[in-house]
């Protein structure tokens, strides 16, 4: 009876302890954040100095970015200027999760603002949806970062769209048999999404970590990763994410 209340408390004692060390990170990480924010707006020299200098030490190749947005938090100028670091630090793919939906009613808005922050950033923009609004390139032949925007309706909806016109024939792939295997399936829905690869990070704001939605097939490998505890977007803490996800050990099961 003893030995069972003395481990009643020693386990209250360490909830206690736990709670007291995340509450004064998440006051720590929101002082930190705080004196990071400038009121920034636009990329600066001191962005670009920044990721040009630690994006060398970042060894482990990251492809595709997923950023969760939600725009009562996120300004298009907090993602336009995400867009222009992964342009810098070379990754190839951004992709913005939508969670509210009024992204990509104001994807030309975001399209205005990246622009607006890219003059004199070489490399080249192009946005899935609008293949005519493609960036440039200043005349030479530089990195390129493909631009999508999702949100949750092409996630299980555009599955169930696509099985909806496997039924009625209306998509037309390659059939070995009366019943459609798992490649066919694979070969109908890369029919309906854009071909990308599967997001090797999905960077996140808040203090609560959630997939909302993103397929869990497409996300078996992916790292999650947070940006901050209080929705704030600045350099130092992308920096800060690309390192964590260096450090990252992927064991695929061993």
């Amino acid at each position: 009876m003893l030995s069972r209340l003395l481990s009643q408390v020693l386990l209250t004692l360490v909830h206690l302890v736990v709670n007291i060390l995340v509450a004064v990170q998440n006051v720590y990480s929101r002082i930190r954040n705080k004196k990071c924010t400038l009121h920034q707006d636009e990329v600066t020299k001191s962005d670009i100095k920044v990721i040009l200098e630690n994006v060398p030490r970042v060894t482990k190749k990251l492809k595709h970015l997923v950023i969760l947005t939600d725009t009562d938090h996120h300004s298009l100028s907090d993602l336009s200027r995400m867009v222009i670091w992964s342009l810098v630090a070379g990754i190839s793919y951004v992709s913005f999760y939508d969670l509210t939906g009024r992204l990509k009613e104001n994807e030309e808005k975001l399209f205005l603002e990246v622009e607006r922050n890219k003059k004199g950033v070489p490399g080249c923009i192009k946005w899935y949806n609008k293949p005519d609004l493609n960036g440039y390139t200043n005349g030479m032949q530089a990195h390129t970062v493909y631009i999508n925007i999702f949100t949750s309706e092409d996630g299980r909806p555009t599955i169930a769209q696509c099985i909806r016109r496997i039924a009625e024939d209306k998509v037309v792939c390659s059939r070995e048999s009366s019943e459609y295997t798992a490649q066919e399936l694979d070969s109908a829905l890369m029919l309906m999404y854009p071909s990308i690869p599967d997001p090797d990070l999905v960077l996140y704001t808040g203090p609560r970590c959630c997939t909302h939605g993103l397929l869990p097939w497409q996300i078996r490998l992916t790292e999650f990763i947070q940006l901050s505890v209080n929705h704030s977007v600045n350099i130092n803490n992308y920096v800060g994410a690309l390192y964590r996800y260096n450090k990252c050990d992927q064991r695929f099961g061993k």
